[in-house]
This record gives C-alpha cells, structure tokens and sequence, in this order.
C-alpha cells in the first residue's frame, strides 16, 4: 500500500470516466480515425454458417440474433427515446443492439426505416470476433477491428489468418460480455441525472462465482460467463469448429423465454426453461400464528380455525452468478405465489402480488413501466436477489372460522414463477404490432431474419422452484440450511426485522455441524455489528474464524461491526485485510477509502477511491472521495469534482422515493425489504 501511495503522489493522479468516445453516450469504438465499418460486416451470418453449420444455427435461435429493432420490446422503447430525445441519446442503447447502423451511421437518421438490414442484424458474429479489446466501463465500451473477416482478395485468405483474424485475447474473456451487460444512463441519454442500470457483470464480480469471498461464506466452483451460458454443445451438422464433436453453444441460454415464444421456436423455450429450473430456489421457511413466537421450520407450526397465520417464504439464488432474476431489473415478470389450502386440496388464500424484480420512478415518484429510460430517476424498490443471497417475503392469511377438522392440517404452497417481460411492456409491444410501422417490421423481420415475431403471444410461465409444508405441529424437515438462509433474507431488512433474523440464525445454530457452525457465527457476528452491539460481534467474529480461518467474509464483517460505531481506523485495517483475500469486491474499495477520508488519511484515502474506479469507472463513492481526497493534499480537483458531481447518486432521489410512498398505492409497503402482503380470501 505505502508504495503505490508514493507512486499516486508523484505522478498525476486524477482517474476519470473515460468520455471520449465517438459514439457517446455509448462507449464503442473502431480502430483508426473515422474509419466507419462496412455495415455488411454485421450481417454475415450465412457467410461464416458455410463453415461454422451448428454455431450459426444456434445463434439464429438466440436472443442475439434478435436484439435489434426486430425485437418489439426493443423497438418500443428506443422509439419512445428516440421521439422525446432525438436519435443522439440512443446510440447508448445501439453500442450493443445495434452496431451496424451505429458503426455506418445509420442512428442519426431521423427514422430508422423497417426495409433496412442493418435494423436487423442482432448481437452478430462480427461483433464479438472483431471486438479486441474490452473495458469493464458499460453501454458497449469494446474497440472494433474494421477490416473484412473474409478478405475480398482469395490468395490473402488462409484458415490462420482467418483464425488470428476472428480470435482475439479478449474473446473468452468476462470483460467482453460485462462491456454490454452493464450499462448506465446520463444527461446525453437525456436523464436529468446519473443512473445506473442493468449490471450483470458487476454482481458477478462481487459473487463467489467469480471468486469473491467477502459478502459471506461461501464455496462454489468459479465460473465466468461462457461456463454457464455457452456450454459445449453437439456438433450436428458438421461445423468445421468442432472439438471432440463439440462446440460452445452460441445459443445463449438465459431467461428470455418470451422473445423466443415470440418467434414460435417451442424447442428454444423448452431449452431456457430448463435452464432456468432451479437456478433459484423456494422454501416455505416459518409461520407464526397469531401473536405467538415463529414456528421453525414452518412444519412445526398447527393453526386452527379463525387464526391469522404469517408465513415466511424466502428465496435463494442458488445457481446464478449475478441477480436473480439478471438483466435489466425493472422489465421482470418474476414473482412469488403462495397458496393455503385444506389438506383436501381447497383453496382458503392465495397471494401472488410479490415481484421479484425493481421498480424505477420518474422525478414525480411515478412507476415508469415501459422502459422509458430517458425518465429514469431512481429505484424505489429491488427485490431481486443478490447471487448466493437470499430475501423473504411475508404473507398473511386469515383462517377462515368454523373449518371441519378434516379440513386439518392446512398446507402451505409456493412457486416462483418466472415470465421474461411484465405485462405492462407486453402490452406496449403488442398495441405497436397493430400500427403500420410494427406490421413493417414483423415483414421486414420475416424477410431478413426468417422469424416473424409476435409480441402478442402469451407469455410462457416457468416454474423455477415449488415448496410445499403441511402445518402439522411437528417439526419433520428441521434443518441448518432452512433456517440459515431465512437468517440471511431477514438481515437486510429493516432494524424490527434484526430480532427475527438473530432468532432464525440461533435456531440454524443448534442445528450446525462442521463447516455450518463457523458460519453461523460469521451470521451471528454480521447480525451484531449492523446493530452496534461491537462487543458481541467481535465474538461472534472470533469464534467463527477459529472454524473457517480468516476469511475475507469474516474480515468484512469485522470492519462492518468497527464502522458502524464510527470506528474508523479499526474498520479500514479489517476491510484492508479482507480485500487482500477479495481485491474483485468494489464494496470493500468504497468502504476502505470513505473510512480513510473520514480520519483524516487522504493518501490512503485516495488509493482505495482509485482501486474502486478500476472496477467500476464511474462508481459515484469513489470519484467523490478521489476529489476530496485531492483537494486535502493540495493538488488540482477541479475536474475530479466535475466527475463526482455528474455520477453522484441523484440529488432528487430521495423525494421521488417519498413521493412514490405517498402517492401510489403499495409503494411504501414494497419499498420495505421484507414487504408484508394480505392473501386473499378464495371464492371458493
């Protein structure tokens, strides 16, 4: 550390968001000075399926090959952009849709015309394979290569040239896909602050996918993007590419079920939803009835009739490197249903208003509903869950009086069930069919692409995960796991919620074994330091770390606990420590450098803050404590400040969050980390 602070002091040590490029507010580049690439470069997918038979045909069954205007979600929402803020904004959005009309300069046409191919071309081959070199920035931050993938001159092409031709380094890289799978939106895009939205990579970075170890105890195979979205595939028709008649799927698995529906490919939905079963999981984990203590596991639990029964459901990212689910967090249909019915079957309740997903409001705190990005504000609400984390959502039901006793004992069912797109941008989509200019592209689609979408299709329904209890009174499925994960989910809540957490952390205790003992105690520890109960969490901390060593989530946690009693010099020199064991977790970067400023350390200080913004260029903690940090030790911050003042969080955030609670219905109760729901009663 001491000598990279004496570096930082020596040379000019300003780290900026880079904001240079052509295409901004999108971050792409070409190679060379105004060179423009042939639009034909984006469409070659029957040129490279001559040789590349199996990978071509699965792109053609990938959200890729769709991610232009042919997509009508897509369509709708860059046409609103697009008409209230000029074409200029939406380059941001075709730095990754749509390359080939923003690399021939086809995006500053007023109108993007249906009878176009370059408003069909997708996510293609050229786009990765001529891409050599990729920044963790966003918004498409990667730099073309601009000459032919097949030289027009037959002698100049050979099968190496060709291979060193389309085969850069940072091909396999995670870089490559996080340049497009993080994005953030500006006064170019036409928001009246910063806002940052979809950002795949960056919560993969911080999961223990990618080897981090500092949000929590945890043991998983590293795993990058192409392990879980490119696994190898049957090489049926003869690809020149094949590896022990394998070759990486160019399918791109993931969740987008409807745009597939939408194209009537049925073997395709087929595929993602089973990719999608059990990436996250649900547990029906506590009831309580009445006024009485939690019942854990829920099984233990025996209400009876005219009761009112909490039931807790908590949902656990399994098996997905980033949020659940990923993507842009706000367009998600995803939600909880949990059912009580007799122990004949009938149903007595049901509840199914939980969306695993966020909500963006405009500056009046009015939900923006069809991705009209250019209104982005804030988020009031996220209810996605964190890779290898969990979350809780409550239900409350009311026993109906007078049940017959055969009625006994009630079960308790839950689903998470998955839809790719909400109603309402289903909805936007499918009345753009009906305009002249929809109908044009649904042609235009059928004739470029082979696929006529519908965007009218009902949606597929996915069940990712079902549970179901019976409330016997007996607690016949007790396990450290159960209650270990409903620990989890409660601690992000609110303060009232922290007793309930330590109680269901205490419970998974005296079920631990091994292992599951040190990590109860890291949670127990965790627990206590967010409540500042510093004696006991440095216990809790102590004990664990005598089970699992000194692991970067224990370390953290120690920091945690010393900050926040505004113990700032301790909390630096455990977060410091647990970034020597974790250096991908922007978290403990931004933690380390605002705990130095606020002691007075600003060399340190401005380390940390620079450390931060190599993982995230524009990570607003960090620009601000680099231009506080600068101004301490006398050097220019004029244009350190300039940085942090544009990418600060939005200054009219907090009253479009308090407008929303005021104004719109079950706002405020779903801005509530552990949101409370009333089932309602069955007709029936």
């Amino acid at each position: 550390m001491t000598s990279l602070i004496l570096i930082l002091l020596t040379a000019t040590p300003v780290v900026l968001p880079d904001e240079t490029a052509p295409s901004s507010p999108g971050q792409v580049r070409v190679q060379g000075t105004d060179i423009v690439i042939p639009s034909a470069n984006f469409t070659d997918a029957k040129n490279c399926g001559s040789c590349h038979a199996d990978i071509a045909a699965q792109w053609k069954t990938s959200t890729h090959a769709l991610a232009s205007f042919t997509n009508p979600i897509y369509r709708v929402s860059i046409d609103k952009l697009r008409q209230e803020r000029g074409a200029a904004p939406s380059r941001m959005c075709a730095s990754c849709h749509d390359l080939a009309l923003l690399t021939s300069g086809g995006m500053e046409n007023a109108e993007i015309a249906a009878e176009d191919p370059r408003s069909h071309a997708g996510v293609s081959c050229t786009t990765c394979h001529s891409t050599v070199h990729a920044t963790r920035d966003g918004n498409g931050s990667l730099t073309l290569r601009a000459d032919e993938v097949f030289p027009s001159r037959p002698e100049e092409s050979t099968l190496e040239k060709h291979r060193a031709r389309v085969a850069s380094t940072v091909l396999r890289t995670a870089e490559l896909c996080g340049s497009c799978h993080r994005s953030f939106l500006t006064d170019e895009t036409g928001n009246a602050s910063a806002f940052f939205g979809m950002d795949d990579y960056g919560a993969w970075q911080r999961s223990a996918w990618a080897g981090s170890t500092a949000e929590r105890p945890d043991h998983v195979a590293s795993q990058d993007c192409r392990t879980c979205h490119m696994p190898r595939e049957a090489a049926v028709l003869g690809d020149v590419a094949a590896k022990k008649g394998t070759v990486p799927s160019h399918r791109f698995l993931g969740a987008h079920t409807t745009l597939a529906a939408m194209r009537g490919d049925s073997a395709q939905v087929a595929r993602l939803q089973a990719f999608l079963e059990k990436s996250a999981t649900i547990d029906v984990a506590a009831v309580k009835v009445n006024d009485e203590a939690w019942s854990m596991p829920a099984e233990a639990a025996r209400p009876g009739s005219g009761d009112v029964i909490d039931i807790d459901v908590v949902v656990f990212n399994e098996r997905t490197g980033h949020r659940f689910p990923g993507g842009v967090l706000d367009n998600q249909g995803t939600r909880v249903e949990v059912t009580l019915r007799t122990a004949k079957g009938g149903v007595l309740a049901i509840s199914d208003e939980h969306e695993v997903r966020s909500q963006v409001v405009n500056a009046k705190g009015e939900p923006v509903q069809k991705r009209e990005t250019h209104e982005f504000v804030t988020a009031v609400w996220n209810h996605t869950v964190p890779s290898r984390d969990a979350r809780v959502t409550r239900v409350r039901a009311t026993i109906p009086a007078g049940l017959p006793s055969d009625a006994f004992p009630l079960r308790v069912e839950a689903r998470l069930i998955h839809r790719a797109r909400s109603d309402e941008m289903m909805k936007a989509a499918c009345d753009e069919l009906k305009t002249p200019r929809g109908k044009a592209f649904q042609a235009a689609s059928f004739k470029q692409t082979g696929a006529m979408l519908d965007p009218c299709v009902v949606q597929p329904v996915t069940i990712v995960d079902h549970a179901e209890v019976s409330l016997l009174g007996i607690a016949s499925k007790d396990t450290w796991l159960r209650s270990y994960r409903r620990g989890l989910g409660l601690s992000v809540g609110l303060q009232e919620y922290l007793d309930e957490a330590e109680a269901a952390f205490e419970h998974a205790s005296g079920l631990a074994i091994g292992e599951d003992v040190g990590v109860t105690r890291w949670a127990l520890g965790q627990l206590a330091g967010k409540r500042g109960q510093l004696p006991r969490a440095l216990e809790q901390l102590k004990a664990a770390e005598k089970v699992l060593g000194p692991t970067a989530a224990i370390l953290k946690a120690r920091g945690d606990a010393y900050g926040q009693v505004w113990k700032w010099k301790e909390a630096a020199a455990a977060w410091s420590a647990a970034l020597k064991l974790s250096p991908g977790e922007l978290g403990l970067w931004q933690s380390i450098a605002m705990a130095e400023a606020s002691v007075g350390r600003y060399p340190q200080a401005l380390v940390a803050a620079q450390g931060g913004l190599a993982l995230h260029p524009r990570d607003g903690d960090c620009l601000r404590v680099q231009a506080l940090a600068l101004q301490h030790l006398g050097q220019p911050a004029d244009v350190a400040l300039e940085a942090a003042l544009k990418w600060r969080t939005p200054d009219d955030g907090p009253r479009a969050k308090a407008q929303c609670s005021a104004k719109i219905p079950g706002c405020a109760q779903r801005r509530n980390p552990v949101p409370l729901y009333e089932a309602r009663s069955s007709p029936n």
